[in-house]
């Protein structure tokens, strides 16, 4: 496997293909280069009901949780499946050339799109890997701690806690609580500080860029400024960023971070990257996964894990083309941020609820966290959350009778003892959605019989 080059990765992109909005592929279009006359003429559909038709979701769902899984444009997955009767045609061709000539176009793609360098970006399934990534290969010693906070993603929480009890040399897990409601961006910064004079034993701090699934935009920048003065090493989680926000990475100064594609880069699943400061290199960091290439190079390291179907990485460029075609990251970013403004209100009139309590700079532009209404069954029913927080409890009982009853997908939630959704919107959106599921919620309140069923799930009757 050869070296990654910004000029390689432009020469080979002339080989790969880009999607058109009515789910033909067009050939020969270069990333870097301009759209042919064809695809400016191409009338790009009205988002919400319109662009809907451009995806695969079932007919006449709600579907308000794109921030879990992400959904993409059907073109996008005929791209995907192109990939693999390629691959599938001559097996050896794909995994010993084609495959890596791929990987460099979509690595310089993705780069180019989260404004970083190639030469300090690698890919991997998800966020969740590369974070246990930087936890599985940091060299901890004896008495060494990892901080995480009371908002850190579940996996992510337990990750640094499975890591620090497995370690041989006695280091652990210490949590830093965030409560809500948070009054400034300040107040938070100033917990990091305090917590960190108190404990000069944290050499390793993971702090999510958008918590999931709060959904709280983090002043990560001053964060990490304050964890680096206390010589900590600095892990973002930005699951939630690639898509939603445009942040300058370099800039923010952290020593790895790392986002999710899947979710709102349109891409198949999975695909992520991690970012490593060039400023702040580690000789520690190396792929979860050591394999042939372990010793020819980082990119080859993380490039080359073994077997495995790389076809979603590579549909990340295809992704960000169709960003790009459907009027570019600005126009998404109006259409989302307005709808779930209005949607989040209409909720909370509807239900005589708040949304999450936290200051305008720290919302997020696609994401909401909206306190539930009493409904019997679930809000009379008290329990301590797992560490996981969202993957146990009433929380997901609720979230499958809404799926299961009206057909709505949305994620139910704990914040500390309270059941909220996080409502997740995305440019196939409307209103309507926003109105079916307020609807729903308002008929379970009504419901005075809740009866559990032989396989487990609640029925309403």
């Amino acid at each position: 496997m050869a070296s990654l080059k910004n000029e390689e990765a432009v020469e080979t992109s002339n080989h790969m293909e880009k999607c058109s909005l009515n789910g033909e592929v067009t050939n020969n279009v270069t990333h870097n280069g301009p759209a042919s006359e064809r695809n400016k003429l191409e009338a790009v559909p009205e988002f919400g009901n319109e662009i809907r038709k451009e995806f695969m979701l079932r007919p006449n769902s709600v579907f308000l949780n794109h921030g879990s899984y992400g959904s993409m444009p059907r073109c996008v997955h005929e791209r995907q499946v192109r990939y693999l009767v390629e691959m599938e045609s001559h097996p050896d061709t794909w995994f010993r050339y084609n495959m890596y000539g791929y990987m460099k176009a979509t690595i310089g793609r993705v780069a180019e799109f989260m404004g970083i360098r190639m030469e300090d970006t690698f890919m991997l399934q998800n966020v969740t890997k590369a974070a246990n990534t930087v936890l599985k290969t940091f060299p901890f010693h004896s008495g060494d701690a990892v901080l995480v906070n009371s908002l850190t993603y579940g996996a992510v929480n337990v990750a640094a806690r499975a890591t620090t009890a497995a370690s041989l040399n006695g280091a652990q897990t210490l949590s830093l609580d965030i409560n809500f409601p948070i009054n400034s961006e300040d107040e938070v910064v100033q917990k990091y500080e305090d917590f960190l004079k108190q404990h000069p034993e944290v050499k390793l701090v993971i702090v999510d860029h958008i918590t999931s699934p709060t959904a709280v935009v983090m002043p990560v920048k001053r964060i990490v400024h304050v964890c680096h003065a206390h010589g900590a090493v600095v892990f973002v989680d930005a699951a939630h960023v690639p898509g939603q926000l445009r942040p300058n990475i370099q800039d923010i100064d952290a020593d790895f971070y790392a986002g999710n594609l899947h979710k709102w880069v349109f891409c198949p699943r999975s695909a992520a990257i991690i970012w490593r400061n060039p400023s702040r290199q580690h000789a520690w960091f190396r792929p979860l996964v050591t394999s042939a290439f372990e010793h020819r190079g980082l990119h080859e390291a993380f490039g080359y894990e073994g077997t495995k179907d790389d076809i979603p990485y590579i549909c990340a460029a295809n992704g960000i083309e169709y960003i790009n075609r459907v009027g570019g990251l600005e126009k998404i970013n109006e259409y989302n941020s307005t709808l779930l403004y209005k949607g989040v209100t209409y909720l909370e009139e509807k239900w005589g609820t708040k949304r999450l309590q936290v200051p305008d700079s720290m919302h997020s532009l696609y994401q909401c966290i909206v306190a539930l209404p009493f409904i019997p069954g679930f809000s009379d029913f008290k329990e301590t959350p797992a560490v996981t927080q969202v993957f146990m409890g009433k929380n997901l009982e609720l979230q499958k009778l809404l799926l299961d009853k009206f057909d709505v997908q949305v994620a139910v939630v704990y914040v500390g003892q309270e059941l909220m959704v996080r409502v997740s919107v995305s440019i196939y959106n409307t209103m309507d959605d926003i109105i079916r599921l307020a609807d729903a919620v308002l008929a379970l309140t009504k419901t005075e019989a809740l009866f559990i069923s032989d396989a487990g799930f609640i029925r309403v009757f």
